[in-house]
Parts: C-alpha cells; sequence; structure tokens
C-alpha cells in the first residue's frame, strides 16, 4: 500500500501513516476534491491542482496533521491558540462599542500598525477564495486635500450633497472630516462581486482598527464620487482595470466613548 495518496501534481498530499480516515477533509472540502476509497482512507482528484481554490479548510481542519496542500504542511501554518478565544459577552461588548469616528487626532496612524489591520483583513472571506482586493493608503496631507476637493467637484451637481459641499466651500471638511488618512479598497472591475469582496475586507479592516484603539468612519461620499471620478482614480494611480469599491477615513480618535449607544431593533421574519 503506498504510503502517500496525492494527485498527479501533488497539490494535495496526504499521508496515509498519519490519517485516522476521520473523512473531515472530505466533508469540508468546498470543491468536492476528495472521496473516500475502498480503504476508507481519502482519494485526490487528478484535477485538484486545477480546481482548488485555496480556502486551506482541509489542512486546517485534519487533526492529525496528515494534510499537506501546495507543499505546506500543517506545522508551517499558525496554531488557534484556546488562551485567546474571547467570551460571546467580550465579542459582543466589542462589536457594539465600534463608533464612526470623525474627530481625529492630527497625528496619522504608525505605517506598522495600519500593515496589521491590512494584514487581518487579508482573512476576510471573498468569492471562491479569489482574495482580490489591493489597498491604498492615502497619507501625505496635500493629496488628502485634493481627495476631497476632486470628491466634492465630482457631487457639486447633486442637490443632496450641496450641505458637505458648502461647507468645503468654507474651508470646512466634512467630506474627509480632516482624517489624516484614507485607506481605499480597490479590485478588478466586475469579478466575483467585489463590491462585497471590498467591503467585507473594509469591515475586517475597521474591526482590527477598533481593537487597536484606532478609529475609522466610512468615507461614503468619496466612494460614491471615486465611482464617478476618472480624477481620484488617477490621483490615487488607480490601474485602469480596477474599480474603488470602498474606503474608510483612518486616525487615532479625539476623544473617547463610555458607553454604548441604543439603536432601533430591526425587523426579523424566520419562515
Amino acid at each position: 500500500m503506498p504510503k502517500t495518496n496525492a494527485d498527479p501534481r501533488g497539490h494535495i498530499s496526504i499521508d496515509l501513516s498519519l490519517c485516522n480516515k476521520d473523512g473531515l477533509c472530505i466533508s469540508e472540502c468546498p470543491a468536492f476534491l476528495l472521496t473516500r476509497g475502498k480503504d476508507k482512507f481519502p482519494v485526490v482528484a487528478d484535477d485538484a491542482a486545477d480546481r482548488c481554490i485555496m480556502c486551506g479548510h482541509c489542512i486546517a481542519v485534519c487533526p492529525t496533521k496528515a494534510l499537506s496542500l501546495a507543499g505546506q504542511h500543517a506545522d508551517d501554518l499558525v496554531p488557534l491558540d484556546p488562551a485567546l478565544d474571547i467570551s460571546p459577552e467580550a465579542a459582543e461588548q466589542f462589536l457594539r462599542s465600534r463608533r464612526s469616528v470623525r474627530r481625529f487626532r492630527d497625528k496619522p496612524v504608525e505605517r506598522e500598525l495600519v500593515r496589521r489591520c491590512i494584514d487581518s483583513a487579508r482573512y476576510a472571506p471573498s468569492g471562491v477564495n479569489t482574495q482580490p482586493v489591493n489597498w491604498i493608503v492615502a497619507e501625505d496631507p496635500d493629496l488628502m486635500v485634493l481627495l476631497v476637493d476632486l470628491t466634492a467637484k465630482s457631487l457639486r451637481r447633486l442637490p443632496y450633497f450641496m450641505p458637505y459641499l458648502n461647507a468645503w466651500d468654507q474651508g470646512i471638511d466634512l467630506i474627509l472630516r480632516s482624517a489624516p488618512q484614507l485607506v481605499v479598497a480597490h479590485a478588478p472591475k466586475g469579478g466575483m462581486d467585489n463590491t462585497s469582496n471590498c467591503v467585507i475586507a473594509l469591515s475586517h479592516f475597521e474591526m482590527a482598527a477598533h481593537a487597536l484603539g484606532l478609529g475609522t468612519c466610512w468615507a461614503g461620499l468619496f466612494t460614491h464620487a471615486a465611482g464617478r471620478s476618472k480624477a481620484i482614480s488617477s490621483a490615487l494611480c488607480i490601474p485602469e482595470a480596477h474599480k474603488i469599491y470602498g474606503a474608510l477615513m483612518l486616525g487615532r480618535p479625539k476623544y473617547g466613548f463610555k458607553r454604548v449607544p441604543e439603536r432601533k431593533r430591526p425587523p426579523v421574519r424566520f419562515l
């Protein structure tokens, strides 16, 4: 009996001396690349290397470290630390305590912390694990002013936005709230719902920033304008084949919050 089961290209390899035949990898694979053989060991599809979406579920779920994926072994992955688990109550407070910050300190967030947030956001789910999100962090003061100005020009003909535009005409920034940085998510146009992919990634970034004591606010006016303004894409050097799908203002909160304001109960139906 062979010591391993693998596809012809060795994309997925199973050490049969370690496999306990529990079938967890078979159940977890979303692409159905694994089946149970006559001897109960998992059998890898011949075209696994072509159809695998690299979600990593198979290697993450195996309790005996029998499976390797694309040259990665279980020992190459970061193990989950039960000591870092949080209670449901702690998670609820964390999520409820997130605020949209609109008053920032002048000093920008250190790049090391921004990268840490992006590193967490790369684990956000995306359609078929395409991971299409690209990031731009605008922090040059002149560029930030330019982005506000370009946003105002793009929205100038829309009456709904006039209070924000009139404020900018008077030197008051209600568009990016004088934030020291703007985190922009862009991705190829179209794709597997890249609007959702970018928004989910930005949400992960937002929660990571909240955990670090940083403040964020969704830059809705900027995002709306970016969909209409080639000048904004040009200012941020967005590739022609890409589109800006969302952005967050980022900085250190000028003030702290002591309690959770109420929100209305949403309508819910179970069918």
